[in-house]
């Protein structure tokens, strides 16, 4: 499309305008982003993408503002995409940008951008892939992806990054265990954050004492004070490291791009499946289930069976 190459021309020089304009298209869905990411394609696969999450409180914000002054002091150009609850009426992401981060708002080799949630699964943006795959394409080499850290969220960033960062704070105790399957099963590094409070120590112990001698790092953070993010960048970059060199290196390779494939795949078979019977028909299958009429296997099934597969 001529609209892509023109476009494309601006994206690459960086001007931060169209490189907006561009996560507006993405996010709403517009058919002209898949155009244009389709031009950007081969220029990706440059950038490292870590995942930040964490339930609410624990700091994500804070640390990667940290972490982005770490990474700009390492002359590396940082994109950032924190992704928010979705506001009721305008659409839109509720927290949005322009309260978080605001020290590296004039920097031009910063790029900061809140998506919203709606129409997700687990509280990833649905757009999200393919709005870090354009701040890959634009030269950014960190992208830094923070999520609101509920539900299947955890889940889904292991999909859609190369380092995944579990961040925990003191005085979480049972949650910290009744965590562990879920930590063990996406965490590439554990992070007590807040680790200027009291019950820090205890708090990095019990990990230690929950994942014994695994190969995930074990870090301690203070986003206030800004005590361990340089540690915390080094462990990055290590990591990083490894997946680059490793037999099973996941970026621009089988893993990582199978994990792309089949989350796309899934995405558009729904929303398909969604076009031929309607959504009344499966919500009416839903609400069977609720009322314990049916259980989920069989309406799975069903609703399978009268789409025609």
């Amino acid at each position: 499309m001529r609209i892509a190459a023109g476009v494309v021309k601006q994206l690459l020089k960086r001007d931060p305008k169209t490189v907006a304009r561009c996560l507006t298209l993405i996010e709403n869905g517009d058919p002209r982003a898949k155009s244009i990411l389709k031009e950007l394609y081969p220029r990706t696969g440059r950038a490292h993408i870590v995942g930040v999450t964490g339930a609410p409180g624990t700091g994500k914000s804070t640390l990667i503002s940290r972490m982005i002054a770490e990474l700009r002091r390492r002359q590396k150009r940082v994109g950032v995409l924190t992704v928010d609850p979705t506001g009721p009426f305008s659409g839109g992401a509720l927290l949005g940008d322009r309260i978080r981060m605001r020290e590296h708002f004039l920097d031009q080799g910063v790029f900061i951008r809140s998506l919203a949630t709606r129409g997700c699964k687990g509280g990833v943006a649905s757009s999200i892939r393919d709005a870090a795959c354009l701040l890959d394409a634009v030269g950014n080499e960190i992208v830094v992806i923070e999520t609101i850290g509920v539900g299947q969220d955890q889940v889904e960033v292991k999909n859609l990054a190369h380092t995944i960062v579990v961040l925990v704070i003191p005085g979480m105790g049972d949650e910290i265990q009744g965590m562990k399957a879920g930590l063990l099963e996406i965490a590439d590094i554990l992070v007590v954050n807040k680790a200027d409070l009291p019950g820090a120590e205890e708090t990095w112990e019990q990990l230690r004492g929950l994942f014994g001698e695994t190969a995930v790092p074990i870090l301690k953070t203070s986003a206030l004070e800004n005590v361990g993010v340089g540690e915390l960048v080094d462990t990055l970059e290590e990591h990083y490291g490894k997946l680059q060199t490793g037999s099973d290196r996941r970026d621009g390779g089988l893993e990582f791009s199978r994990s792309q494939v089949l989350s796309l795949l899934r995405d558009r078979l729904l929303d398909r499946l969604v076009q031929r019977i309607g959504a009344g028909s499966i919500e009416a299958w839903v609400e069977k289930v609720a009322e314990r009429r049916l259980d989920a296997h069989t309406a799975a099934e069903k609703i399978l069976k009268s789409a025609g597969f």
